[in-house]
């Protein structure tokens, strides 16, 4: 089985979908990061799980640490992928300049929304901000 970035929401039951935007929603999935084989996060739930990828915008294989044996897909991995394709998106909009008008545009609440959001969920934010503040 395959499932394409862009077309997983097709591939995927229901059930598992809507588990695994609430946990995307929530902001549960915290380490994404791209790799040479793929993708890979750690979901928070009621322990923390694994989640694999392997490929980039289309998916052969996945894995999750978490004991689910029901289906193809728990909804851990359905997590990953909204957050796979909402990472995707950012780095084509930031490519194209987007994210910087909005950076320039955007309002202070929802600035300090997001960076709340990276101290949660991005390892290395704290590091970075703690530089800054020095420099600044």
């Amino acid at each position: 089985m395959r499932i394409s970035i862009d077309r997983f929401e097709e591939e995927v039951h229901v059930l598992i979908l809507e588990r695994g935007k609430e946990y995307f929603d929530a902001n549960q999935v915290l380490m994404l990061q791209q790799t040479t084989q793929g993708w890979t996060a750690v979901i928070e739930g009621t322990e923390a799980y694994q989640v694999l990828l392997e490929g980039h915008d289309e998916f052969t294989q996945w894995h999750c640490t978490c004991p689910f044996d029901r289906g193809p897909v728990c909804k851990h991995v359905a997590a990953v992928f909204y957050a796979v394709r909402e990472a995707i998106a950012i780095n084509r909009a930031h490519a194209g300049g987007d994210l910087h008008r909005w950076v320039d545009d955007a309002p202070v609440d929802e600035l300090r929304s997001l960076l709340r959001r990276l101290l949660r969920t991005h390892e290395g934010v704290q590091e970075e901000i703690y530089k800054w503040k020095q420099e600044h």
